[in-house]
């Protein structure tokens, strides 16, 4: 699952493991200079993507809110 949030693009897809167990893996990228706010997985859960896309929305509007701070990446947020 794809989705433009405020001008960042959030990806949330559910996948299996080389282990054999399913995990999600989410990342939110800013769209005007492809800044990386967090790529990373979920291994084992009973999330739905629909869950994790979600928080990373939360997570979104918490990064604008704090400006970068609340992933320490204060010193690369800039104002579009």
């Amino acid at each position: 699952m794809k989705k433009i949030y405020k001008g960042y693009e959030i990806d949330v897809f559910k996948d299996r493991a080389m282990g054999g167990w399913n995990s999600i893996y989410y990342s939110v990228y800013r769209e005007s200079d492809g800044l990386e706010v967090i790529a990373d997985f979920v291994a084992d859960s009973d999330d739905t993507v629909r869950t994790i896309m979600g928080c990373m929305i939360e997570r979104v509007d918490e990064f604008i809110k704090t400006k970068g701070a609340s992933e320490l990446l204060k010193d690369l947020y800039e104002e579009n």
